[in-house]
């Protein structure tokens, strides 16, 4: 998160990017709090009962992690129309199609990789929001595919 801020920034991008939730631990949450205090465009809204009204009105979710079992964020990002933004965890294949509904970052590709990344985020966001809008999300077709992957 940090590597695509400075990156928005360096190419003087507007952005604003809400952080939902909490860390597990009250220091992690601490240190990264603490990388962000300069950054007007970093707002961390911690906890909340109801994520989908944030949701709803978000250009891109991002769930940028290294290890992830099932990204229910990822299924309720889409149910909602927003695209997303996701790192290549285990099995995010099975909910992303990468510049289809979303982008998936190669963690292991660090030649320009964020960079890269960036340009990529801006350039398909229009084709991505329509690509998602236009798909059936619903919880049917959801549990169809987990049917499958089951």
């Amino acid at each position: 998160m940090k590597m695509l801020c400075d990156i928005l920034d360096k190419k003087n991008i507007n952005y604003s990017w809400y952080v939902l939730g909490a860390a597990y631990k009250k220091e992690t949450e601490d240190e990264i709090t603490a990388l962000f205090k300069n950054n007007d465009n970093v707002h961390f809204l911690g906890y909340k009962n109801n994520v989908y009204p944030y949701i709803k009105q978000m250009d891109y979710l991002a769930l940028l992690t290294d290890m992830e079992s099932w990204g229910l964020v990822i299924t309720e990002a889409l149910m909602l129309r927003v695209p997303v933004i996701v790192t290549n965890f285990a099995g995010v294949d099975y909910q992303v199609q990468d510049k289809e509904n979303g982008i998936i970052i190669d963690m292991n590709n660090h030649n320009n990789i964020y960079e890269n990344s960036v340009d990529e985020i801006i350039s398909l966001k229009d084709r991505l929001k329509k690509n998602v809008k236009n798909n059936d999300y619903s919880k049917e077709k959801i549990l169809e595919r987990w049917k499958k992957i089951i």
